[in-house]
């Protein structure tokens, strides 16, 4: 017994003795959170790519041991990179046997630069089984990438698939079919041997398939980090986001993504119908959740929809199964957009509908299925003039300066493939129309997409107006001052023009757009830095909910704004370490926590002393 006493005793002090040492040392700092973001860099939105008639569906199919390559250009810079891929639409599992990303050489001939070849995993292994109906996220893979690089994604499967899930821009995708018997896997191989794109055609437009990669998200230095959702129909299937993009680097900006939602065909309110409905996609106030809501590090969103809900409603072969809408539901529609965006600190602006006379809807054989009239472009009208007026949304992209100067409900012609759909002139002409300043770029800091790409979009226009000048009757105008370089703002000057002209940045047209040009005026002579973002909940607009009778009223809910912590989870399926808001904390003060051991040790060393008296009292008894 005696012994038993000692040993604990000695123990206590010593378990003691050593308690109080952290006391006195310097607090020890806990482990740093990542201070990076995580934002989509690139991104398409997946649609069902097939075909049915007369009810056989009819879809692209991968060979047995093939090897895909899809090239994509990422928007931002950084270290590290995360890959989602889906089989959203698919009645099947999805296996991909392999995976790797590396860095492109040349565009669009299907080759990387050889020696970036990087694996992509999933969960320490390289195949992964989608679910049909699922989505997979890889393992983060380090890989350091500047904005606007070139990288292509190669996948290979063992199994025959059809292609069920698929973006239609935004990138490009080679296929090699390897063959049943001697297929192997190319993702590593500098070339891809016998490479074919995958694409689908009309007479005038191709749109480039993109089986299953759905998303690629960055893992950015600067924690403030964000990213600009462009959401909509065929109109912005193009390179818009991208020019736009190339603006924003161009004002030393690395660190702001734009990615591209845009669906061909797609509606505001319903889903898409007819031939080819799949390809379509769902209604866009029913997918703005997964593809803008859910996105990585989202903070700015622009949209462009609308024209279809109007169009399809005068379309031969559409009209009998499109619902009619007024231009009350489909406003109705955008401020249910307003109202979710709003809810989760998302800045929300929209594109005035763009010229379309002349737009005749031919794909895949259709012809002449639609012409232009004064009821459809008075709906068209009716959502443009409240896209300038509004007060609730964040600001507006007019698009009139893209328009005829001799017909201003008609597109220039060097401006558009259809009549509707933007020219690569076209696109580069909408993205000078965005102002910087939505993304919280002082203007003056960036460059227009048209003086980096040394193109001039509205040479066809100043023409048009110069012969509008010179077969006036009344008396001439005031002599202009020769130009002496490339014109690229619609604003030239105009003496006669039928519709508003607008500068490449898009004067702002309602009172917040004007505000916030006024703030960015003010803020390009005093410092260069971006501008701080909120940290509280926005004041909100009633939402409105279309339910198919008419507009009831829901009280907002608010999500934790941007940057503030919540367990590093973001909304939707996927859970990640953003590290946003995570704040890096330390042990305690030293001279407290001192007094509190110290005074603890005295009360058990005396304890220890009363234990080894008793133990000895007894022995001598």
């Amino acid at each position: 017994m005696k012994n038993l006493l000692k040993s604990i005793s000695f123990l206590l002090a010593v378990a003691l003795l050593f308690s109080a040492f952290p006391a006195f040392l310097p607090p020890v700092p806990a482990k740093a959170a990542d201070t990076g973001k995580w934002i989509a860099t690139w991104s398409t939105s997946l649609v069902d790519p097939s075909v049915s008639i007369a009810g056989v569906e009819f879809q692209d199919v991968i060979p047995t041991n093939s090897t895909l390559r899809t090239e994509i250009v990422v928007t931002t810079s950084g270290s590290k990179l995360r890959f989602t891929f889906s089989n959203q639409y698919g009645k099947s599992p999805l296996t991909i046997n392999g995976a790797s990303v590396a860095k492109t050489e040349g565009q669009y001939e299907a080759k990387i630069v050889n020696g970036t070849q990087t694996a992509i995993t999933f969960g320490g292994n390289v195949s992964v089984v989608i679910p049909a109906g699922q989505r997979a996220v890889s393992d983060v893979v380090d890989f350091p990438t500047k904005a606007l690089d070139r990288l292509s994604i190669s996948i290979f499967v063992e199994n025959t698939y059809y292609i069920s899930s698929a973006g239609l821009s935004n990138g490009r995708t080679y296929m090699n079919a390897g063959g049943i018997l001697f297929g192997k896997s190319r993702i590593n191989e500098a070339q891809l041997p016998n490479a074919m794109e995958i694409s689908l055609g009309s007479g005038t437009i191709t749109y480039h398939t993109i089986p299953f990669l759905e998303e690629v998200d960055s893992l950015s230095p600067d924690p403030m980090a964000r990213c600009a959702v462009f959401i909509g129909d065929s109109t912005l299937v193009n390179d818009t986001y991208l020019n736009y993009a190339r603006r924003i680097v161009s004002a030393g900006r690395e660190n702001i993504s734009v990615i591209n939602k845009a669906i061909i065909g797609n509606k505001l309110l319903s889903n898409g119908n007819g031939l080819l409905g799949k390809l379509y996609g769902e209604a866009l106030i029913d997918r703005f959740k997964r593809d803008v809501l859910e996105v990585s590090g989202v903070k700015y969103c622009f949209v462009k929809i609308g024209l279809n809900d109007v169009l399809h409603q005068y379309s031969k072969t559409l009209s009998a199964s499109t619902p009619k809408y007024s231009a009350d539901d489909i406003i109705a529609g955008y401020k249910t957009l307003i109202n979710l965006a709003h809810q989760k600190g998302i800045s929300i602006y929209f594109f005035t509908k763009s010229a379309w006379k002349g737009y005749q809807r031919s794909f895949l054989g259709q012809t002449n299925d639609l012409t232009w009239n004064a009821e459809a472009q008075k709906l068209c009208d009716e959502l443009t003039q409240w896209a300038k007026t509004n007060t609730i949304a964040d600001g507006v992209i007019d698009c009139s300066p893209l328009a005829d100067p001799s017909d201003p409900v008609q597109l220039c012609s060097t401006l558009t493939l259809d009549g509707a759909h933007l020219s690569d002139l076209g696109a580069v002409a909408m993205a000078d129309l965005i102002p910087l300043e939505y993304v919280g770029i002082v203007s003056t800091q960036g460059r227009t997409a048209a003086s980096i790409l040394s193109v001039d979009p509205y040479q066809e226009r100043n023409e048009i107006i110069n012969r509008m000048n010179a077969t006036k009757t009344t008396a001439p105008a005031a002599a202009q001052t020769p130009q002496t370089t490339r014109n690229t703002s619609p604003s030239a000057s105009v003496v006669y023009v039928p519709v508003t002209a607008a500068t490449t940045a898009a004067p702002a047209t309602t009172a917040k757009a004007a505000a916030a040009s006024t703030t960015a005026a003010a803020a390009a002579t005093a410092t260069t830095a971006p501008v701080p973002e909120s940290t509280t909940a926005p004041a909100e607009p009633s939402a409105y909910i279309i339910d198919g009778v008419g507009e009831t009223e829901a009280a907002p809910v608010y999500y934790p704004p941007e940057g503030a912590t919540n367990g590093g989870q973001e909304m939707g399926y996927r859970v990640y370490e953003d590290g946003a808001g995570d704040e890096v904390t330390s042990i305690g003060s030293g001279a407290p926590i001192a007094f509190i051991l110290i005074f603890l040790m005295i009360l058990m060393v005396a304890a220890a002393v009363v234990i080894l008296t008793v133990g000895k009292k007894r022995e001598f008894d």
